[in-house]
């Protein structure tokens, strides 16, 4: 059973689809969450998907990202994905790594007004 709470919505001003997630997660929790992402890119017809995961704890390796990145990259594909995160650390910069890899235009923000600005810079589709 998942702890975490899930807040997504879409800003038609800006075009962005924004989620929020607070708690601990899984690795199974990630994918799911970037296919709920994804599900909203597809509906609102955007390309710019910014995620706040400064309130989320990760229960999971990071060895998982190996497993993680290819199951979310085809959904993510097309996006720009702005990451507000707490701090720099090791499972940040490994998500970016793993995301650059499979071409996943990415990018971590200390605050939730930087990512959004570089969204808001960002082609749309």
């Amino acid at each position: 059973m998942s702890n975490v709470s899930t807040c997504i919505t879409y800003d038609a001003s800006t075009s962005l689809i924004m989620m929020t997630l607070r708690g601990t997660a899984s690795a199974q929790d990630v994918i799911n969450f970037y296919q709920i992402a994804q599900q909203y890119v597809s509906m609102y017809g955007s390309n710019k998907l910014l995620v706040d995961v400064s309130e989320l704890t990760h229960k999971f390796p990071a060895s998982d990202l190996i497993t993680i990145m290819p199951a979310i990259s085809n959904w993510l594909a097309r996006c720009f994905v702005a990451r507000v995160v707490s701090f720099d650390g090791f499972m940040h910069d490994l998500f970016l790594q793993k995301a650059k890899r499979f071409d996943i235009k990415a990018e971590n923000f200390d605050c939730f007004n930087s990512a959004k600005n570089w969204l808001v810079n960002q082609p749309s589709i």
